[in-house]
């Protein structure tokens, strides 16, 4: 039987192996809210039903105040300017199988505009598939209908998840200074492990995560600590409105623990974490889990001294992506410069995170 389906009539001298797209999530699959048509800053207002607000009533006489219905709770969301830009010769391409596409005669070979190899870059950067005849390209288009199929991730969306994540307008590296993160504003509204902060926001006790390798149930126990000692606010809000967000490791190890099975030395009798094959989720006690992969990845890589791990409820809406237009970061500007003989290519937009509600967050790291 042939390994492989479709063999081609002919075979180049040279082989292209694509490395297969690492999934991201996208925010519609993450849950994230987001808010276009913001140029600097959003508020981001709401009200909370406030309690005791019901009295004895004693009769006739002065009208007074039992207490107020609700109270407005504000966040202020900015947004930054961002940019990714790159520039490539077209020599690059001289030697390789995609020299074909090329523009004819040396005086034009290096504009890069209007070839197949603009439509490659586009695709990179925007996260589509280009429609390529197959006919038209023969061995050509069949490599690179390949490679655009294999690489579906679209490279601008994927650092801007990681820069919406982990940004830090003080920190000094380029790769990381262009707007704050999730991470620093969660730090920065409850700076203090196992406590609740004034604004309602609860932070368990940091992850020891060789513990949690060494006895992968108390992964239970940190669960446990969120979803009981969050607010009553978040409790009391339905449960599939809600969900649990843990980086990559966290996440095996959950999982490991609701595929594990029970022994005498542990029953396992009690466990609310439940993984379904059928549907690949995990669930822990109703709540939906889900993983953040990009978050342990650059902060083991960019910043090994701190925990690079993160466990946050919460309603996945209340997370915020603000932005000028989503649209931006898959629009991609090609030009040549004839000049320098170089293609540059630049994707702009703005990008802003936080939360519409401080006391609907519980996270641990």
């Amino acid at each position: 039987m042939p390994f492989f389906e479709n063999t081609p009539a002919y075979r180049p001298p040279v082989a292209i192996v694509t490395m297969p797209a690492r999934k991201v999530p996208t925010l519609a699959e993450l849950g994230i809210r987001v808010i276009e048509n913001i140029k600097t800053s959003v508020l981001i207002q709401g009200l909370l039903a406030k309690d005791k607000v019901t009295v004895r009533d004693t009769g006739c006489g002065a009208f007074v105040p039992t207490g107020t219905l609700a109270k407005w709770v504000t966040n202020e969301i900015s947004v930054d300017k961002l940019m990714a830009q790159d520039q490539d010769c077209a020599e690059t391409f001289e030697g390789t199988i995609l020299q074909g596409m090329l523009a004819a005669g040396h005086a034009t070979d290096s504009d890069l505009t209007g070839t197949q190899i603009e439509e490659l870059v586009r695709t990179y950067l925007e996260g589509g598939v280009a429609a390529l005849s197959v006919e038209d390209q023969g061995i050509i288009g069949d490599l690179l209908d390949l490679a655009l199929n294999d690489m579906v991730t679209p490279t601008v969306y994927r650092d801007a998840i990681r820069v919406w994540m982990l940004g830090d307008r003080t920190n000094a590296s380029k790769d990381y200074n262009q707007t704050d993160g999730i991470r620093k504003k969660l730090l920065a509204k409850n700076p203090t492990a196992d406590s609740t902060a004034g604004n309602g926001m609860y932070r368990a006790a940091n992850i020891d995560f060789a513990a949690l390798k060494a006895n992968p149930a108390e992964i239970e126990d940190l669960l446990e600590d969120l979803t009981q000692n969050c607010s009553d606010e978040l409790q009391d809000i339905d449960e599939d409105q809600k969900a649990i967000f843990l980086t990559k490791s966290l996440y095996a190890l959950a999982k490991k623990r609701a595929q594990t099975k029970p022994t005498l030395e542990d029953p396992k009798e009690e466990t609310k974490l439940v993984y379904d094959a059928a549907t690949k989720t995990l669930t822990y006690d109703g709540l939906l889990i889900k993983q953040l992969k990009v978050w342990e990845q650059f902060m083991k890589a960019d910043f090994p001294a701190a925990s690079p791990h993160l466990a946050l409820y919460t309603l996945p809406r209340n997370l915020i992506w603000a932005t000028d237009l989503e649209s931006d970061m898959t629009t991609a500007e090609f030009k040549y410069e004839s000049k320098e003989r170089i293609n540059w290519w630049r994707v702009l937009f703005r990008l802003g995170s936080g939360f519409a509600y401080d006391i609907l967050v519980a996270f641990a790291v």
